[in-house]
């Protein structure tokens, strides 16, 4: 029998593993510091793309939220900031306060799609006619398998309302995943190690790059992993056209199964509310959620997403998953990706329309598509 290669790393051992949400609550001292810094920020007179750490003081609350940056980068890898109702603020004020206290915790950007778009809402809209088999995972009610949101060093998220019933959102320790695979499965962590796996990229026709979906670099464990990237095309498929970009063997979908069978085995379930501001290091941590059912005449489930990275803290990134973390924040990672050459914008509503992509596939992350913007409308402006 071969000898199973596993990889002769140095592994840091002293980043806990979370075994619960790390949830820092907003007294109303704090509620009115945001609400001061947010009346400041309107009156500069300038848009979303404005909002940093000088234009929206935090004074009081720096110090709590610079502890809490370090405890996603060299912690939990999970912070949760409670205490806002978003229903007592006007949806461009809700924006502009996510994007305040964001900034403290990644002062830069990740660029969400060729439109230029800088948040998206992760919803499924009751104006949508579109099938939701032709939508992104994330613009659906369905569950999203164990991902990571590929290229991306922090996942932010504002929670604005919650489903009626399910829609649960759950974590898993990259860590605690490669060690049980080492130790159960460490033909698995081979597979998931090298570089072949086909991941779709950006393009029309679509492209691909290969690439592993595990690397420990730096003492890091790093997983980049979305089913909904990995292989050839649905439309393809679908359509019969012919495509450069392989299907997934069978030794990777086994690899995938696995890596979701110890994921939901190790989960950890967000008791999320509305207005919770989430932020979570998505090197470390996978993320998934539960199918869900939205009220028929209340609020809709509804998710606003970032894509941050903190100039000083983050994570080195090694050259094999930089392809799609290039693509949100560009070469030099200070957000300006070299090939997106548009005004960014911070759209304030879902789209009236959701206009299907034409080749990316339904995934739960990373929409880079290649034809009109499907993600909102409107520029979040003070």
């Amino acid at each position: 029998m071969a000898k199973t290669w596993i990889p002769e790393v140095s592994i840091d051992m002293n980043i806990p593993v979370p075994t619960r949400p790390n949830v820092i609550y907003i007294d109303e001292e704090g509620m009115a510091e945001i609400e001061q810094a947010l009346q400041a920020f309107k009156e500069i007179g300038v848009d979303g793309d404005a909002v940093n750490r000088d234009n929206f003081p935090l004074p009081t609350l720096q110090t709590h939220l610079e502890l809490a940056c370090n405890e996603v980068h060299r912690g939990l890898g999970l912070v949760i900031f409670r205490g806002l109702d978003p229903n007592n603020y006007a949806a461009e004020d809700n924006v502009t306060m996510f994007l305040g206290v964001a900034s403290y915790i990644g002062d830069t950007r990740g660029v969400q799609d060729k439109q230029g778009s800088m948040l998206t809402h992760v919803t499924d809209s009751k104006t949508w006619t579109a099938p939701p088999e032709l939508r992104h995972g994330i613009h659906t009610t369905t569950g999203l398998a164990w991902h990571s949101d590929m290229g991306v060093d922090i996942l932010a998220l504002h929670v604005r309302a919650l489903a009626e019933d399910g829609g649960d959102t759950y974590i898993a320790s990259s860590r605690t995943i490669y060690e049980e695979l080492l130790k159960s499965h460490p033909q698995v962590v081979e597979v998931l190690s090298q570089s072949d796996w086909p991941v779709q990229i950006s393009g029309n026709p679509p492209r691909h790059i290969l690439a592993p979906l595990l690397e420990v670099h730096e003492g890091n464990i790093m997983i980049s992993v979305d089913p909904g990237r990995l292989g050839l095309h649905p439309v393809t498929v679908k359509e019969g056209l012919g495509s450069s970009i392989p299907s997934l063997a069978p030794a990777q979908r086994d690899a995938l199964d696995v890596l979701s069978a110890l994921a939901s085995e190790h989960r950890l379930r967000l008791d999320t509310k509305p207005g919770d501001m989430i932020f979570i290091n998505n090197w470390t941590l996978l993320h998934a959620r539960d199918p869900y059912v939205d009220s028929d005449n209340g609020p809709r489930r509804h998710l606003v997403r970032l894509w941050l990275r903190n100039s000083k803290l983050a994570w080195n990134v090694p050259q094999s998953m930089k392809a799609p973390w290039e693509a949100a924040f560009g070469p030099n990672g200070d957000g300006n990706p070299a090939n997106v050459h548009v005004e960014r914008k911070y759209p304030i509503f879902p789209t009236l329309e959701y206009k299907p992509p034409k080749f990316t596939s339904g995934s739960a992350a990373f929409i880079l598509e290649d034809n009109d913007d499907v993600n909102a409308e409107g520029v979040a402006r003070a």
